[in-house]
Formats: C-alpha cells, structure tokens, sequence
C-alpha cells in the first residue's frame, strides 16, 4: 500500500527534534516525581515538558518531548525536542504493559494499532483486534510499516532499548514515546510513569488517583510487613528465586525492583548481595551452592498447565536437592493465565500481598494468591 504521513506532522517532528525555534531551556514549574529515577515532568505556562533520562548513561537525556494542547496555538520559543499535541486520539502500543495502562486510564478506544496481540492480556484490545478495530502491526521488533500508517497512529509508545532503533518506524514521521518505565529499579517508580500517559491523553486526574491508590496500598503492605517483623521477632525466610534455562540460571540481581519487593514481602534473599539491578547469570553449581537450604523458593513460569513437583523434577533432576523443593515450599507464578507482567506495573501491592502470604501466612489469613501459587 501506498504509505500518506502528513507533511505537517512530519516536518513538526523533524524541526522540534532538531532544535526548533532555539534550545531554550525548560522554566516551569517541576512536578516532582517522588520515585520514578528516568522521568521528569515540568509544567510551564502553556506547554509540558517531559524529559526521558537515559537509563544507561544518566547524564544524558535519552528524549525530550514537548507536549502542547491541540486547541491551544503552537508557543513562539519552546525548548528543544519532539513535538507532541494532545491529547492523543490514535496511539500505535507495542507492549502489552502499555496497552493495559491506557486501558486503565479509561481510554483503549483511542488505541488504533498493536504489536503482538498474541501476547497483549487486555480484553479490550483483544476484542478491538478481534473485532478489526484495533490494527495488529505485527512484531514489536519489525513491525509493518504499512500498517501503522494505515491505522493513522499520532503516536508510538515502545520501549527503548540500549542502543536500539526503530528501523524504518522511526522515518514515519510519527513521533515515538520511549517508554522506559521497565528499567526503574523501585516498583513505585514503574507505576509512576502513569503519569506521562495520563499527560498524553488529558486525564491527568484519573492517572494521579491510580498512583496515588498504588503507593498507598504498597506502602501500607511494606509497613505491615515490617512492623510484624520487628514486634514479632517474625522471621525473614530465606529466598531462592527463578530457575535455570539451558546451562544457567539468571537470578534477580540485588539492586532490582523485584529483589526490592522480596525485602518489602519480608524475605532474606539469598542474593541480595549482588549490587546490579540487571539479573546475574549463574552456574547451577553456584545455586546450587547458596541456595540449597532456602525456605522458600518462588519462580515464574509460562504453560497452558500448572507446574507440579514432578513437572519440576523432570524439567532438571536436581532440582529435587534443594530443601525448599524437598519441603513443598515452591510457589510458581504462571504468566500465561495471569496478568502478572501488566499489574506489577499497575498493581504492585497485588504482586507485594501475594508474596508476603508466602513469606508470612500469619499475617495473611485466608488470603487467595493471585500469582503465586503453591506447585
């Protein structure tokens, strides 16, 4: 098919990435951001900026956008960086996380087009492709070009990677948001990024209360948890977590968001030692070695059927050698029939709640896991 960007979009794109009218500094006023590291939101007068931290080299900016009204005039000196009218009407996802975001801030009609759908969980865009309202543009990696500009998207939304590209999507003259919320280190900081979607599609309200829920009820759980601890004397159970694929096994490294949601639930992982936020790749042997008397042992896993003991011990023998296997004390979370990816984004105390019943089931009683489950 024959592809029609819009020259004015396109020429807007390319003079604001390149400068504009100057690289007038930004002035307004700061919204503080109380956990997200890679994001900033400054509000001026008639226009918001919203700066990208590049996660792998912080003293750079991985993007700048300029978000302005569509109602309002186009601002005579405004700051460097890409122009982005609001709100947004058609937005191009490539992530289900996103997708379930957009969805929750009440506006999945406005999603015109997806990667994936294979993998997206949101009922909303599953019906929507089902029904051919919603696009599937096909990989997230190369996705058809054709496509995204047939379904009219105003906007891309994917997440960046280190030193990565957008291939011939990042020539369409569309503007693409990088969405790096997946590399904040704090689970708050994840669901912080609320924030600029609730920017790009004018429900900044709604995007505030979600947050505001989120951290209250993280917070309070974590308190919880650490109040039982220290008045009780309760004890930290020790933690093993993921298992190996192929000839190693990534474990979560112990600057991580999710070894910061073990602390919080309660537990003493057995590696939080290490000081990346990236996981750590790992012998069997060398688990094997610190693990073998953890408590617990909790891991992630994707099949049409539960994972059992014998499924476990069949997938790698040894397994059956750690106490925790030996003692029944292996939850698994299922990422095929949950939406365990999505909420932990949206819901991170769902995913704090489940893990700390798992830790401490006294504090818990009759709590129904929603992700972690006994094998």
């Amino acid at each position: 098919m024959t592809i029609r960007i819009s020259a004015a979009l396109l020429l807007a794109a390319v003079i604001f990435s390149c400068g504009g009218s100057g690289g007038r500094t930004t002035d307004g006023e700061s919204v503080g951001m109380r956990y997200a590291r890679y994001l900033s939101i400054s509000d001026c007068s008639d226009y918001t900026v919203a700066d990208i931290t590049n996660p792998w080299d912080t003293t750079r900016l991985l993007h700048r956008y300029i978000l302005v009204p569509q109602d309002s005039p186009l601002p005579q000196d405004i700051p460097q960086g890409t122009l982005v009218r609001t709100p947004i009407d058609r937005i191009i996802v490539y992530s289900s996380v996103h997708a379930s975001i957009i969805d929750a801030l009440g506006a999945s009609d406005r999603i015109a087009g997806v990667c994936e759908p294979e993998y997206m969980t949101c009922r909303a865009v599953l019906d929507g492709v089902a029904e051919g309202r919603i696009t599937d543009c096909g990989s997230s990696v190369s996705p058809s070009i054709e496509r995204i500009a047939g379904a009219g998207g105003q906007v891309i939304i994917a997440s960046p990677f280190q030193n990565g590209s957008y291939g011939a999507a990042g020539k369409l003259g569309i503007p693409i948001i990088e969405a790096a919320d997946y590399m904040e280190n704090d689970p708050l900081g994840r669901t912080e990024w609320i924030r600029l979607f609730g920017l790009l599609l004018d429900c900044t309200d709604r995007a505030d209360s979600l947050f505001r829920a989120a951290e209250t009820g993280y917070n309070s759980i974590r308190d919880s948890v650490a109040g039982h601890i220290r008045d009780n004397g309760a004890h930290r159970p020790t933690l093993l977590a993921e298992r190996k694929y192929g000839a190693s096994w990534d474990v979560p490294g112990g600057a991580s968001y999710m070894v910061r949601i073990y602390t919080d639930a309660g537990a003493d992982y057995i590696f939080s030692g290490t000081t990346t936020s990236a996981n750590v790749n790992m012998s069997f042997e060398n688990v094997l070695r610190e693990g073998i008397d953890a408590d617990i042992w909790v891991l992630k896993y994707w099949s049409p059927r539960p994972m059992t003991y014998a499924s476990l011990e069949a997938e790698y023998s040894l397994y059956s050698r750690f106490k925790a296997f030996q003692n029944r004390q292996v939850y698994g979370c299922n990422t095929y029939s949950s939406t365990y990816y999505d909420d932990i984004v949206l819901h991170p105390s769902w995913i704090l709640e489940d893990l700390a019943a798992v830790f401490h089931p006294d504090l818990f009683p009759g709590h129904e896991p929603r992700y972690f489950k006994p094998l």
